[in-house]
């Protein structure tokens, strides 16, 4: 009986030693089988995925820096055409003013020309006066192919240059028209008091459309309401006072449409004194900016 109960506890025991060796085993090979392996070879925290993962990173910054880049583009061009349209006014003496652009080489009055380019596409003329209707300047610029656009006004007074109109729009004040592809308006130019330029001549000032920017050519006028109800980029006022705004009255005004650029005339020789700029810029309110073109 007491052989019996040996043989039996030293089985038992030899049962429990085999069963903890093979828990043993199986343990082992969870933490060293194929799956773990191959997580520990290329999961998140291995050489080749981190590797992957700066790869998609840098990718994404050089897409985000494209696209900033892309959203700048139009600002920068913007700002280009902005100095671009500026830069290609001048000025000569009283309002005599050339445009040169994609769609042509453009003059408004000329007056005084020291040359005789005769490369008009289009002439403009604002009224009259013998310093705004020049026939003898404007021979100078016309060309064969020169369209005029000119106040329906004057149409009985412009013989002297019959031979030149070919191509002619007659214009009235507060319209818009379409010349040879060239866009603009007509604001009335009057004087509000004084009796050199009255409304009833209809005589005009010009807002001309040029490369998506608006430009104010005032001709002589105070400062009406039509001029003040003007929504335009760039405008071109007379300051030198007598038959005209004076420089402050032309800030006043300038203040008053906020455009981006404002540009002087019709000061420094007939009528006005070349320090009527300094005056005119030291009244117009920022961010206008003035540029005086006029040389002396």
């Amino acid at each position: 009986m007491k052989g019996m109960k040996y043989l039996y506890l030293t089985a038992l025991v030899i049962i429990c030693v085999c069963g903890c060796g093979r828990n043993k085993a199986e343990k082992g090979a969870v933490k060293t089988g194929p799956e773990i392996t191959v997580e520990e070879e290329s999961g998140p925290g291995s050489e080749d995925a981190v590797q992957a993962e700066d790869a998609v990173k840098a990718e994404d910054a050089v897409q985000a820096g494209d696209a900033a880049g892309t959203e700048d583009e139009p600002e920068a061009e913007n700002a280009e055409e902005e100095t671009d349209m500026a830069d290609s006014i001048e000025v000569f003496t009283q309002s005599s003013i050339r445009i040169r652009n994609d769609i042509g080489t453009i003059y408004i009055d000329p007056f005084q020309m020291m040359e005789e380019p005769r490369d008009a596409d289009f002439v403009f003329i604002t009224h009259e006066h013998y310093d705004h209707y020049s026939p003898e300047d404007i021979k100078k610029v016309a060309g064969e192919e020169t369209v005029f656009v000119i106040p329906e006004s004057m149409k009985n007074k412009v013989g002297e240059i019959s031979d030149l109109i070919s191509r002619a729009e007659w214009v009235k004040p507060g319209e818009a028209y379409e010349t040879e592809g060239l866009q603009y308006e007509t604001v009335p130019a009057y004087n509000t008091i004084k009796p050199f330029h009255p409304k009833s001549a209809a005589w005009v000032g010009y807002v001309l459309k040029l490369n998506g920017k608006r430009i104010y050519i005032a001709g002589d006028t105070d400062a009406t309401k039509e001029a003040e109800a003007v929504k335009c980029d760039i405008a071109l006022v007379p300051i030198g006072g007598t038959y005209t705004m004076d420089a402050k009255k032309a800030a006043a005004l300038i203040n008053e449409i906020s455009p981006e650029t404002a540009i002087p005339t019709h000061y420094g020789s007939i009528v006005g004194k070349q320090e009527d700029e300094d005056t005119f810029a030291g009244n117009v309110k920022e961010p206008v900016k003035v540029e005086c073109k006029i040389h002396f």
